[in-house]
């Protein structure tokens, strides 16, 4: 599998690389991570990289403005993305113009799209499976780059938290952090937030709803997002895991209304979420998943799925 990689870096000269839409930490750490390894292992090669790059994450780096002849014989590679549909591009029939369509994934691997797939599920991080392809074929590995794998790393595992994290998790992680990257500017980076959203994540603390089954669960409209000036609901869906730390949670959930539709994100100790995800637009993992619905009426309907799993 990471030879198939290599080879394919080695070979092409021409890059562009995708993450999926509503971007997490790991999407764009194994984006912008992958684009600072080509630059650093093959400097001639060009490499861009596309999608929209929310405000609260805009330390990670640029994105490039990408135009439907950029590819044009380019080798696309896909990180992050379970399905096609979740691809961040302005049109994805400018894919029918590359060279080469290449997944790089740590999820089931359910939507066989691409000409290659490097995909491996037992990964809790699309940025460890790159860090192994890293440290397998002996790359040059940057500071630059480990800081920004490290960022999907530890957000996609939170913390180290998942059942899914093994001993080599571990060792890339340690291989990261021997590069010697600013370890505590990469925690303020993703986990420092500003007075209002911390008096946000305290509304959460105080109103989520705990079910005698051990299901946790909180709404998020739009009034309350701006009640306390939250400009992304994306950003706040991401924070479901305050409510995993309750003792006696076996299941927890966020409801957040966007602009057109409640996103839903689901997570678990041991139950299989993606099952219920599935039923309403969505996926992932079997202990974190996510789903979306289109009225509050669903969300009830949601509520008693899980309920249900947990009887």
């Amino acid at each position: 599998m990471f030879e198939q990689l290599l080879k394919i870096l080695k070979d092409h000269d021409n890059f562009i690389i995708l993450r999926h839409i509503e971007p997490d930490c790991d999407a764009l750490g194994s984006q912008l991570g992958l684009k600072t390894l080509l630059n650093d292992n093959f400097p001639t090669k060009k490499v861009l990289v596309g999608g929209k790059l929310p405000t609260e994450l805009s330390f990670v780096g640029e994105m490039d403005q990408l135009q439907e002849e950029d590819f044009n014989d380019a080798v696309v590679l896909i990180t992050d993305t379970a399905t096609i549909e979740r691809i961040d591009l302005e049109n994805e029939k400018w894919l029918t113009a590359a060279k080469l369509v290449v997944k790089i994934d740590h999820h089931l691997n359910l939507d066989q799209y691409g000409d290659v797939m490097i995909v491996d599920a037992s990964y809790p991080a699309t940025c460890e499976l790159i860090t192994d392809f890293i440290t397998t074929t002996n790359l040059k590995l940057s500071p630059a780059t480990a800081h920004l794998l490290f960022l999907g790393l530890v957000t996609d595992t939170e913390r180290f938290l998942y059942r899914s994290v093994s001993e080599r998790t571990f060792a890339m992680a340690y291989h990261l952090t021997k590069t010697k990257f600013n370890l505590s500017a990469a925690y303020d980076e993703i986990y420092a937030i500003n007075p209002n959203l911390a008096r946000l994540k305290g509304y959460i603390l105080t109103n989520f709803t705990l079910t005698p089954e051990g299901l946790a669960y909180i709404k998020i409209t739009k009034e309350l997002l701006a009640q306390f000036e939250a400009q992304n609901p994306h950003q706040i869906a991401l924070w479901v895991n305050i409510l995993g730390d309750i003792k006696g949670v076996k299941i927890w959930m966020m409801f957040v209304e966007c602009k057109d539709y409640i996103r839903i994100e689901f997570r678990s100790r041991y139950f299989a979420v993606n099952k219920i995800a599935s039923k309403f637009n969505g996926g992932g993992h079997q202990v974190a998943a996510g789903a979306k619905v289109y009225d509050w009426t669903n969300v009830d309907i949601v509520i008693q799925e899980a309920t249900t799993l947990l009887k």
